[in-house]
């Protein structure tokens, strides 16, 4: 009896244990903003990359060249690439991510047409536009995101598949994810509803995803040539699906993260603190002026630990997972590119 009861004590002391670690209690601190450069005029500045002393932005309607080059330590633009156009070099629909070493990958949406642009060569004044291999190129149905995690090691988000992540290691082809509600959607609405970010933390071998329009996010661990669902964490998200596969949210459901990055020790997320904001997100629209000011700093079990007031509208985030430094294009009287320490 003594022993089933020390059995019973050590049981509830693990358990007590184990919830303890997953609560934290989250700390609302504000930020100062570093000035890169006060001045992006840009309609619309895209998906913002990192790499070690520079700092490349995407312009989303250029009509010319649509990737802007800045020296983080002078904070002037070194110049511009990647070509708009319908060449054989050139890019309608370009989707942009980092790639291994100093490489941007970009790819056309919809399209196989996928090449790495080389910071060095571009920086040498070489030709920095390397073609993908054909030995390693994939041919998503839809690539609306494409993240190279290893050499020759692919990531696309399918939301219109079967299942939500697909890993492409020419021959091999992998698909797996969990989708943020375990209902069947109709196919418009699946697009809709199931597009978000991707990253992945190469030195912890965790890919992260985020859905735009659910409070969700997925934690996976790369095994060999698998990935294991970690963690997920939710949000509150009321609604409905018709038996047509019609989905109805209501009103006042709280929207997804609007940015995703990765740092040596955290998650960040751009999402809107209630406590402080309460904006309604239907009626946001296109306004740059109401969005969110508040990052969300979660460590990589998922547990949110800080809320961070960035002190402008933020609409791109990115990061080095080297490090703790954060970049972000905030709205000031312009764009404004800023560097931020967590």
């Amino acid at each position: 009896m003594e022993k089933i009861k020390l059995i019973l004590f050590l049981t509830l002391l693990c358990s007590c244990n184990t919830s303890k670690k997953k609560i934290t209690k989250v700390e609302r601190i504000s930020l100062e903003a570093e000035v890169i450069t006060d001045s992006i005029h840009a309609s619309l500045p895209g998906r913002l990359i990192v790499f070690n002393d520079y700092v490349v932005w995407e312009e989303v309607f250029a009509s010319d060249k649509f990737l802007h080059v800045v020296n983080l330590q002078t904070r002037k633009e070194v110049g511009r690439m990647g070509d708009v156009g319908q060449g054989p070099k050139e890019f309608s629909a370009p989707n942009i991510s980092r790639s291994y070493d100093d490489y941007v990958l970009v790819s056309d949406f919809g399209t196989k047409h996928q090449a790495y642009f080389s910071i060095e060569r571009f920086l040498a004044g070489e030709d920095y536009y390397i073609p993908v291999p054909n030995s390693i190129k994939i041919n998503p149905k839809s690539n609306f995101r494409l993240l190279e995690i290893e050499k020759g090691q692919f990531i696309t988000l399918q939301p219109n598949s079967d299942k939500l992540l697909e890993l492409w290691n020419r021959p091999y082809f992998y698909s797996f994810g969990k989708f943020p509600i375990p209902e069947s959607l109709r196919k418009d609405d699946r697009f809709n509803y199931f597009q978000g970010d991707i990253a992945y933390n190469p030195d912890l071998k965790k890919l992260i995803y985020t859905s735009y329009r659910f409070p969700y996010m997925a934690i996976y661990t790369k095994s060999g040539k698998s990935f294991k669902l970690q963690t997920e964490v939710k949000g509150k998200f009321d609604y409905s699906v018709s038996s047509g596969g019609e989905l109805k949210r209501s009103r006042d459901s709280k929207e997804g993260p609007k940015e995703l990055t990765l740092t040596l020790d955290y998650i960040v997320t751009v999402e809107r603190d209630p406590t402080i904001d309460q904006t309604d997100e239907n009626e946001v629209g296109r306004d740059p002026m109401k969005l969110p000011h508040t990052v969300f700093i979660y460590d990589y079990e998922g547990n949110l630990l800080k809320i961070a007031n960035l002190g402008f509208p933020v609409l791109r985030i990115a990061a080095d997972t080297k490090n703790n430094t954060l970049y972000a294009i905030v709205v000031m009287e312009d764009y404004a590119l800023v560097k931020y320490e967590l």
